[in-house]
């Protein structure tokens, strides 16, 4: 979405979000915070106004060190005075030997140029020179007297250290509920980049009920974005990643609920990074931490891998008992038949090989969706290349007002995108009776045009997770509506809702239709494979006696470009 050339923010914007965000959070979840954490709020609003300013432009930017002679800010007027008056009140700390635990991150303030011009040549490897600044950096920690160069950087210019960081963060925590969110989100909404749903704050609710669940979910955060450097950034193997998590002594009774689903995020990345490098056991040890899909089914083929066949087939019947998504269930049904009954071919290959199929030209490989299409348009049919797309719409439109009510205490502040059950069970367990009684609205075509027509008109343009905004999405939504009958729209909406991660995605390719029938198209060229959630799908609309068909594709005779 386009900003508007005339928002222009006021001068001192970031002082007012901020403030607004302490008000916020004393007034939601002032209970939980700490002594510390109070104790910060209120020496903060005692300090001057610019000296709050500079504080927050500070702990706005990234990382802990500023060199204060580099600081520029117009709307703060004596800005040495205001860093000393920051240091006093001990909000800054100026450069010293106890902050030799960060070396690296103070040497990183400093361009490359400028690093050469005081590092001591002497104590550095020959070739130091020609280094990257990172490596340079990585060189000089190994190799320099730490205290010797901040005693040196201590004469040559003023650098300051923000405190209260820790303070600040878990304030922040306690207003996004996250540890990604920061106060662009505020600047965002102002500047009309994103528009979000308008929430009645008074309605909204902490998103931690207790302090444990707020320090259990901030850790678990914390954690995870650690296990993140070290694989991303530091590109530490598998093996070392691993016994640093043992070294953590993390486990799942540890920690509250709402920790856990971080905790088993990071389980299963782990686990599958010990896969990837061939450290199959201690893989199997990541995935006995969280049964969360598809744990089970990593434990199950490494099991057999290991030797552990009747260990493998127990867990395998196991998850057939109790699957808890597509994948898992088809996963389950096709490795037991594979190695307790011999059968080789899969459930969603037989479907594939039993289906129709036609032929087409070469030349729309690189589209085959839109080459099908192009087929049944020659055959008198309208139709559009929809995949999920129509389904996630049709719920948002419906429901929107449902996903976003702030009663379900699933909204914590006013720049959530989707409230904080969304991919919950909770989700449908809070939400049933207003989602059943917003169903009854199929059987009226007159109100359920007025009500989709409501939402697509006067929520245009915000963010919802299941609405991609299109000019084509209110058409084919009441196109789908008029092809359909309204207790098998009402089930297959309904289904979703029981898992929203799982249940919105898989839906088949094409909707196409004419006056007299319609049908919803899954398509697949020949190297193409149906997908346990495809297959999921296709068996409910079946069930449900949804038009829908799996379409194989074959190449005209000639040449094939490979796919």
């Amino acid at each position: 979405m386009k900003t508007s050339s005339l928002i222009e923010l006021p001068e001192k914007y970031y002082l007012d979000n901020f403030e607004a965000l302490l008000r916020f959070v004393q007034e939601k979840s002032g209970r939980l915070m700490s002594r510390r954490e109070k104790n910060f709020v209120r020496k903060f609003l005692a300090l001057p106004e610019d000296a709050r300013c500079l504080f927050v432009r500070l702990t706005n930017r990234k990382g802990s060190f500023f060199r204060v002679s580099k600081l520029n800010y117009a709307e703060i007027r004596n800005l040495l005075e205001t860093t000393n008056l920051l240091c006093q009140q001990k909000f800054f700390s100026r450069l010293c030997s106890r902050h030799c635990a960060t070396f690296a991150e103070i040497l990183s303030i400093f361009p490359k140029a400028e690093l050469l011009s005081f590092l001591p040549k002497e104590d550095l490897p020959k070739g130091y020179r020609s280094l990257k600044k990172p490596e340079l950096i990585a060189c000089a920690t190994e190799h320099l007297n730490h205290r010797k160069i901040i005693s040196a950087l201590r004469q040559l210019e003023d650098i300051v250290c923000v405190s209260y960081e820790e303070q600040v963060a878990m304030l922040r925590f306690l207003y996004f509920g996250d540890i990604h969110s920061d106060m662009t989100q505020f600047v965002v909404r102002d500047l009309g980049i994103i528009k979000n749903e308008l929430f009645n704050e008074d309605k909204l609710k902490a998103a931690y009920k207790t302090r444990r669940e707020a320090e259990d979910t901030f850790k678990m955060l914390r954690v995870y974005q650690d296990f993140r450097v070290l694989r991303d950034e530091v590109v530490a193997p598998a093996d070392e990643i691993y016994q640093w998590f043992q070294s953590r002594s993390l486990s799942r009774e540890q920690f509250c609920a709402l920790a856990l689903p971080t905790f088993d995020r990071l389980s299963l990345k782990i686990g599958k990074l010990l896969e990837q490098q061939s450290h199959p056991k201690f893989a199997l040890g990541m995935y006995h931490q969280t049964d969360k899909p598809p744990a089970r089914e990593r434990r199950v083929r490494l099991l057999h891998k290991l030797g552990c066949k009747e260990e493998s087939i127990a867990l395998c019947q196991c998850i057939m008992e109790s699957p808890q998504n597509a994948e898992e269930q088809f996963f389950a049904e096709d490795f037991y038949n594979r190695i307790a009954k011999k059968k080789r071919r899969k459930q969603a290959t037989d479907v594939l090989y039993s289906s129709p199929s036609i032929t087409l030209p070469t030349e729309v490989q690189g589209c085959v969706e839109l080459g099908v299409l192009e087929h049944y348009q020659d055959q008198g049919y309208e139709g559009e290349f929809t995949e999920n797309y129509l389904w996630r719409g049709f719920f948002g439109l419906l429901f929107w007002d449902i996903i976003f009510d702030e009663d379900c205490e699933a909204i914590h502040h006013p720049f959530q995108a989707r409230p904080t059950d969304f991919y919950t069970p909770n989700f449908l367990k809070r939400r049933k009776q207003k989602l059943t009684q917003r169903l009854a609205v199929l059987e009226k075509p007159r109100r359920f045009k007025k009500i989709i027509r409501h939402h697509y008109e006067t929520k245009l343009g915000m963010s919802n997770p299941m609405v991609g905004w299109h000019e084509s999405l209110l058409p084919l939504v009441e196109q789908c509506y008029q092809q359909l009958e309204a207790k098998q729209i009402g089930t297959i909406l309904m289904e979703m809702a029981k898992d929203l991660k799982e249940n919105s995605r898989g839906f088949p390719d094409l909707f196409v239709w004419n006056k007299k029938e319609y049908c919803f198209i899954e398509v697949k060229s020949p190297n193409d494979q149906l997908s346990a959630q495809q297959l999921y799908w296709l068996n409910f609309f079946q069930k449900q006696k949804v038009s829908a068909q799996v379409l194989r594709v074959k190449w005209e005779e000639g040449k094939v470009i490979d796919e």
